[in-house]
């Protein structure tokens, strides 16, 4: 699978759809739920629940784990937001068929699904009794939005999606190829960060004032190049995509360093932390398939295994409470002491 087909969230699952929910749900009715991922240090992985349909970011609050899930590309399951209890995934009536980012603040919840963001409050445990209403969607040209975070300004931090042209270029689309900042009533959006080919998840560490978040390489520079990276950005910085992609460093003296280079097309998608360990969903992984791993918060390329053996690609992944979650494409989500 390239990457290129998960390089515009409003084609996610299309990308996954060989290994997406429908197929998958139909496999688990024949062949039963899939084996858990192996934790190194012989740590226990439980199997928390199944049925989200490409779940691809998380939120904690008010005692609950959300899941945002993408849907299946074959019609056969919605996306949506999925609550997870009982070791079962409940749909959250009214929300949004496709959803990409989570984030829960200040008794709201808020998605972003294509070049919307939706707010829901009122949380009861079962149903938001506010409803979910649409608080910003983007302009004319504006190709969407990937996972997004709530910053300690209070202000909504999102990546925005790939262009369908822009693996290797400049693309000329409303705040393509950045990350974005806009409040919680959906006013003032705002170029954060720019230079970044495909800014997919991110997250804030406890105390921090800036937000982590994987980035997505180009694809056509063969197997080895260029690396996949994290960033810590700030207000203002410039990764230097197309003309800096880490494929030749020295091209990328003037702009903003990533905080942890990753193998090529080890694909960084979901992203938490505990401590000082930056945790990541690796979708293809460095050399054993679809991972997580961490990498230091102080910054450093060592990659650090956590889990291994995924049935399939991993793609949601958060933490919370010293533990860490993930999900991968059979619907599947795991968790882990961090």
């Amino acid at each position: 699978m390239k990457r290129s087909r998960i390089a515009c969230a409003a084609v996610l699952t299309l990308a996954l759809a060989p290994l997406g929910a429908g197929t998958a749900s139909a496999a688990r009715r024949a062949q039963g739920p899939p084996p858990p991922p192996k934790a190194t240090g012989g740590k226990k992985v439980t199997t928390v629940a199944q049925g989200v349909p490409t779940p691809t970011q998380f939120a904690f609050g008010r005692g609950t784990v959300f899941v945002a899930g993408a849907g299946a590309e074959d019609g056969s399951a919605p996306g949506g937001i999925y609550t997870l209890a009982g070791g079962r995934a409940t749909r959250v009536k009214g929300s949004p068929r496709m959803v990409f980012g989570l984030a829960f603040s200040g008794g709201t919840l808020y998605a972003s699904s294509g070049p919307t963001i939706v707010a829901a409050r009122g949380w009861n445990g079962k149903t938001f009794s506010g409803g979910f209403k649409t608080i910003f969607t983007g302009p004319k040209g504006f190709t969407g939005f990937n996972g997004i975070a709530i910053g300690p300004d209070g202000l909504i931090y999102a990546g925005v999606s790939m262009a369908e042209k822009g693996d290797s270029k400049k693309v000329d689309a409303p705040f393509a190829q950045s990350i974005v900042t806009l409040t919680t009533d959906g006013r003032d959006l705002r170029s954060y960060a720019t230079g970044l080919r495909q800014p997919w998840m991110l997250t804030f560490a406890p105390g921090a004032d800036t937000p982590l978040a994987t980035a997505l390489g180009q694809e056509n520079l063969g197997r080895k190049q260029p690396p996949d990276y994290v960033i810590a950005p700030a207000d203002g910085d410039d990764y230097g995509f197309p003309s800096c992609n880490w494929s030749k460093p020295a091209a990328c003296a003037d702009f903003a360093r990533p905080l942890s280079l990753l193998p090529a097309h080890s694909s960084p998608m979901g992203i938490g932390v505990i401590g000082q360990k930056v945790y990541l969903a690796l979708f293809t992984g460095t050399g054993r398939g679809p991972q997580v791993v961490s990498v230091p918060l102080a910054g450093g390329d060592k990659t650090t295994p956590l889990l291994n053996g995924f049935a399939a690609p991993v793609v949601a992944l958060g933490t919370n409470g010293g533990w860490v979650y993930a999900g991968d494409v059979t619907g599947a989500i795991y968790r882990v002491k961090g």
